[in-house]
């Protein structure tokens, strides 16, 4: 009897371990089409399948892994719709133009929660910018006074919404991601100025950053982004400021939340060249960063020892043709430094484009050095010969762990430092646009 229950037992967990939910819809007149399915973690999708529709516009996914949160599906015009997975079958039908406001759930109570809220959201979302767009060009007076009325009351409307849809299910997924998209509600006798110092004080008191669940979605990225367009400035300090308002309020809370929230910080201030703030975060966080998320170290390194003005890390390397490079030896005014990989699609698309500007190059008296994070020699030297670079390639063929690319720190491809004849780092571009913009600087004040 015994062992009979305990076979039962044996077999029941089996089954739940094994257990696998599906995702299946139609989309109305797309027929033998792809779609990506994307895990959205903060602002990345990551393509985790392809699938293709039927003749009928159907399709189907298994889900094979228990990563709860928010799913991306593109079309292949790069139109897409949101679902939530939670450990349920889903069940939708949508049309290929606007398939997120098109979406019907038929089945799924988390997507039938979510979706309560979108569709009419959207309509909230068009009045409100439509107000706010003919409060900042009419002059004020009666029907000024009126429109900000209006406004007021579709916020409102907008927020009834939110809350009607949290409260059929607060603790799902669903309930608790729609709880970052509330709006805080302002007296409504502040001015402009009033308006903007009450949400500054009172943001993270109304929002909260601690669900780890949540990051499988776009809640925080969303909260931190919203966060910093209260502050419109010139003076990096004022924004160096804000991260640490948000750094410091969930500082004593889940690191693996912090650990995200702080990279994500860095990561903006890096493309919006706001060099001096990202490097001060990495000096009063750098220490704190979990030691088990490599990426985040890498890039506070970055920001610190590799900051511009600091001296570039020597390189002494045989480049694929079999020549000795040494970077303190350069006979040019600057030295670009391009990291790359062949399985990069960016640099695949960039490094072209760079070929193609080579005159752009020799008048800024600029010489470039392409370091390879390859770690297949046969295949990067295959790569060469169909695909011609006008520059030096170094590759030591150990993937992320070659010596050079931890001496300089590398966390993404492609990645570009400029180094002048002294050894200084002079210039971090984030992309192509930020290199142009210290070609032509260069080249005009020659």
């Amino acid at each position: 009897m015994i062992k009979a229950y305990l076979i039962n037992i044996v077999i029941l967990m089996s089954l739940a371990a094994s257990a696998q939910y599906s995702f299946t819809g139609v989309i109305d007149q797309y027929p033998n089409r792809e779609l990506n399915i994307c895990e959205q973690f903060g602002d990345e999708s990551k393509v985790i399948s392809t699938v293709r529709t039927g003749s009928d516009g159907n399709f189907r996914f298994q889900f094979t892994e228990e990563e709860k949160g928010l799913y991306r599906i593109y079309l292949e015009n790069q139109d897409y719709f949101d679902i939530i997975y939670n450990g349920e079958d889903i069940h939708i039908r949508t049309k290929p133009e606007n398939p997120q406001y098109n979406l019907e759930v038929l089945k799924s109570a988390e997507n039938m929660q979510f979706y309560s809220y979108l569709i009419d959201n959207y309509i909230y979302d068009y009045k409100i910018d439509v107000l706010v767009q003919l409060l900042e060009i009419y002059p004020s007076g009666n029907f000024y006074d009126k429109i900000e009325k209006e406004l007021l009351h579709e916020r409102k409307l907008k927020n009834n919404n939110i809350t009607k849809a949290i409260k059929s299910n607060p603790e799902s997924f669903a309930g608790r991601y729609l709880s970052m998209l509330k709006e805080i509600s302002v007296p409504r006798k502040f001015d402009a100025y009033e308006k903007l110092e009450y949400l500054k004080k009172n943001y993270f008191e109304f929002y909260s950053i601690d669900d780890i669940d949540l990051l499988n979605s776009d809640a925080y990225t969303s909260l931190v982004l919203n966060y910093f367009k209260l502050y419109k400035s010139n003076n990096q300090d004022v924004y160096y400021g804000a991260a640490k308002v948000i750094l410091d309020k969930i500082f004593f809370g889940e690191p693996v939340i912090f650990n995200y929230v702080l990279e994500y910080i860095l990561s903006g201030f890096e493309s919006l060249s706001l060099n001096e703030a990202a490097y001060k975060l990495s000096m009063d966080y750098g220490d704190f960063c979990s030691a088990d998320n490599d990426n985040l170290k890498q890039r506070i390194k970055n920001n610190t020892k590799l900051a511009i003005g600091k001296t570039a890390p020597e390189i002494v390397s045989e480049t694929q043709k079999g020549n000795i490079f040494t970077l303190s030896e350069m006979k040019t005014d600057y030295t670009l430094l391009i990291f790359w990989a062949t399985w990069c699609g960016h640099c695949q698309v960039s490094l072209p484009r760079l070929a193609a500007a080579q005159s752009v190059f020799a008048e800024a008296n600029m010489d470039i050095v392409a370091i390879s994070i390859d770690s297949d020699n046969d295949l990067l030297d295959s790569y060469l010969r169909d695909n011609k670079m006008p520059w030096k390639v170094i590759c030591q063929c150990q993937g992320w762990d070659g010596s050079i690319v931890m001496d300089y720190a590398v966390f993404a491809t492609p990645w570009m430092i400029i180094i002048d004849n002294k050894m200084n780092i002079v210039a971090k571009p984030y992309n192509e646009e930020k290199l142009y913009d210290f070609l032509e600087e260069i080249i005009t004040n020659k």
